[in-house]
């Protein structure tokens, strides 16, 4: 495995900016430097600035290929996970680039690190080391280190390759590597939790009937992006799993916590008119299908049972999601996008609206951008409305 030495971290000080598809065509005239390694190691730094920038402060870490930085979680999510096993002992049972078990290092108890590719095992060893990182690290793969081992955690995390043989996207559980479906009575031999996370493509519903021992699922989104479904199963079969909507990486946004039953049992207001505050749950929440819930438990109006869009004449400030206020409500014409939008530049959403928002943009010649945001949906009359807004 390679590493840094001084003449990897003088190149980097001189080139660190440099376009990297450049650097490697001119790989030739810097014969004393391994440049495809190099440039995976200043690609996966760019990568990390974004996605998990404490890893910045090492400057002695070694980078994977790309496919293993992308596949990694987040820091913001894996900082969430951690905050699940605090105080607890956990085995990672498919360890990859590590960014989970050095993140649950923080805060659990114990972390066992296990990934059966040696390469990527070995580079994670090292950059446990280079972060103080306590981790214990195995090279095996799971399911073969749990049928060899009479070890036993509080939890074992399972982030499965969602990758078939020709490396394309799989959502079903039955086409992870590996299957958690056939795996779970093992893995339940070695804790008395089993984290998954899934693709958050996946529904809900369905992955709830197919593991069938679900005590919460947490739906976690980034910048307001679904990113990750992680279902919390333990032993015994649990009637009304808990569904825990979070916004990671900021305290804005309290986590909403719900069953099932609940939002079905849940009253709702509809209106057939914006009041003066408008309302956008948030990516998670949308995800979680808390949809009923929000109307009761903040006390707002919805517009549509398919909509997903609320409304109140006072401000909730403390509504999981993006809040406006309505500026004005106008039909879908080219007289009504004149006078209310003369800038023509505006941000457009669509909730069950009949056009999309490129096929609207092109109609009326709008361009995105600006302050305004024009929300175009349909109220509980059927009306089809623009209702247009100022972010708060």
């Amino acid at each position: 495995m390679m590493q840094w030495d001084d003449r990897h971290r003088q190149f980097m000080s001189e080139h660190g900016d440099d376009e990297l598809n450049s650097l490697l065509l001119q790989a030739s005239r810097y014969p004393d430097v391994n440049m495809p390694w190099l440039v995976q190691q200043m690609e996966g730094r760019r990568k990390a600035t974004v996605k998990f920038p404490t890893l910045l402060q090492f400057d002695s870490l070694i980078y994977p290929a790309s496919v293993s930085v992308e596949q990694a979680s987040s820091e913001a999510t894996a900082t969430y996970k951690a905050s699940l096993v605090r105080g607890k002992e956990v085995i990672d049972l498919t360890g990859g680039f590590g960014i989970d078990s050095f993140f649950m290092s923080q805060q659990a108890r114990r972390v066992v690190y296990v990934e059966r590719n040696p390469l990527l095992y070995e580079l994670s060893k090292h950059n446990f080391q280079c972060m103080h990182a306590p981790i214990e690290t195995i090279c095996d793969d799971g399911l073969t280190f749990l049928q060899t081992t009479h070890r036993h955690a509080d939890y074992l995390y399972v982030d499965p390759s969602r990758r078939d043989h020709h490396q394309q996207r799989v959502i079903a559980l039955d086409k992870y590597e590996p299957n958690v479906l056939t795996a779970l009575p093992l893995f339940f031999q070695h804790a008395e939790h089993v984290l998954i996370k899934v693709s958050p493509m996946l529904d809900i519903s369905s992955a709830l009937r197919l593991l069938g021992y679900v005590a919460k699922v947490h739906v976690v989104s980034v910048k307001n992006e679904c990113k990750e479904l992680l279902f919390d199963c333990v032993p015994q079969p649990c009637e009304s799993p808990e569904i825990v909507a979070v916004e990671a990486g900021t305290s804005k946004n309290q986590p909403v916590v719900f069953s099932m039953q609940e939002e079905q049992h849940a009253s709702v207001t509809y209106v057939a008119s914006p009041k003066r505050y408008l309302y956008e749950p948030n990516a998670a929440l949308l995800k979680a299908g808390a949809f009923r819930l929000l109307s009761e438990r903040f006390a707002v109006d919805k517009f549509h049972p398919a909509s997903h869009l609320y409304t109140s004449n006072e401000p909730m400030l403390n509504f999981p999601g993006r809040i406006f206020e309505v500026t004005a409500v106008f039909p879908l014409n080219q007289q009504a996008i004149n006078q209310w939008i003369p800038s023509h530049k505006v941000n457009i959403t669509v909730r069950n609206f009949p056009l999309s928002v490129a096929e609207i943009r092109r109609r009326f010649k709008l361009e995105e951008g600006g302050d305004d945001y024009l929300f175009a949906t349909t109220m509980s009359d059927q009306s089809k409305k623009l209702i247009l807004c100022k972010k708060i």
